[in-house]
């Protein structure tokens, strides 16, 4: 995730107004268990991704860097062990690529999308990045894995983009040079930092995550909020015209496909005092957002992939 975190703070406590505010998954009281313990979506094996690509083999996936070349092949190689169509896509530089998957259904696609570069190593720094973005990362291999075997109405397309961190390079390539027609494309999913407590730069909420971008399609709120209530969630949606009002719209791969006309979900549990810092390590992730986040945005997708088009009701 781009930008600067001077707002931070200020953003931090409109997010929750936000959350005191609006309606969500669980507010206290029990939290819901999410059954799945050893499953792709599960809390562990999410984490285990997160750790593998925060080891030291990747030397933090650095934009430009051997580390992110490393952890684009096991992508790829991942992506083909499921059987999804895989093909990569040059972005100008070393080692530079987006990874991308297809199952193919109908003309129209579903795209969902995580970065998987970091800072890698600068001035003999090394910067991790686990929550970002490894956190997004596994959340998009573990539904890449969970929903493999599955058959939908529309085409759905998981994409890792390379060198986020140096400009969103990779996703504006395929947004102009895209690999299915964006004229198709239904809408994009987009995880970016997904790992810890909502904004703890700010609001330090627990088992809460934000979406940006719901209000593109009227139907898909109570989609999104029944699929949270159900892991305990508490889902902080927010207008793209709140980020558009900080500036903050620009900052993670969602926004290319926005400026396009497509509808654009962003999924993220926000701003932290280890923002691209190297103290951005794994032990601080929280594995049970993880698996909250992957599973509201998973039932998001069935849902997409299986509607006709927007504002048409969702086939189950």
């Amino acid at each position: 995730m781009l930008g600067d975190v001077g707002l931070r703070r200020i953003i931090g406590h409109i997010l929750l107004v936000l959350a005191c505010s609006c309606k969500g998954g669980s507010r206290g009281g029990t939290t819901p268990v999410i059954e799945d313990r050893s499953g792709p979506l599960s809390a562990e094996s999410l984490m285990a991704d997160v750790e593998f690509f925060c080891s030291e083999m990747f030397k933090g996936r650095g934009s430009y860097q051997a580390g992110s070349k490393l952890a684009s092949n096991h992508i790829s190689e991942e992506f083909e062990r499921l059987g999804y169509k895989v093909l990569r896509q040059p972005i100008r530089g070393r080692h530079a690529e987006n990874i991308i998957a297809i199952k193919r259904g109908g003309d129209q696609a579903v795209v969902v999308s995580a970065h998987h570069d970091h800072l890698g190593v600068r001035s003999g720094q090394l910067y991790p990045g686990a929550d970002d973005n490894a956190s997004g990362l596994a959340v998009l291999l573990g539904i890449a894995r969970s929903r493999a075997a599955r058959s939908y109405g529309h085409t759905v397309i998981f994409i890792s983009f390379g060198a986020e961190e140096d400009g969103l390079v990779g996703s504006g390539v395929y947004v102009h040079d895209p690999l299915w027609p964006l004229a198709k494309t239904r809408a994009v999913i987009n995880f970016d930092m997904v790992g810890r407590n909502f904004f703890e730069a700010g609001a330090d909420q627990a088992e809460a995550a934000a979406v940006v971008g719901l209000e593109f399609d009227e139907t898909l709120g109570p989609v999104a909020e029944k699929a949270a209530s159900e892991v305990g969630l508490h889902l902080i949606r927010v207008p793209a015209r709140l980020l558009e009002l900080f500036t903050l719209h620009d900052r993670t791969d969602d926004w290319w496909f926005r400026r396009q006309g497509i509808g654009a979900i962003h999924f993220s549990t926000g701003l932290h005092n280890d923002y691209h810092q190297g103290t951005d390590t794994t032990e601080k992730i929280r594995p049970g957002q993880l698996a909250r986040v992957a599973h509201t945005a998973a039932a998001l997708l069935d849902a997409l992939a299986n509607s006709r088009r927007k504002g048409d009701p969702f086939k189950h």
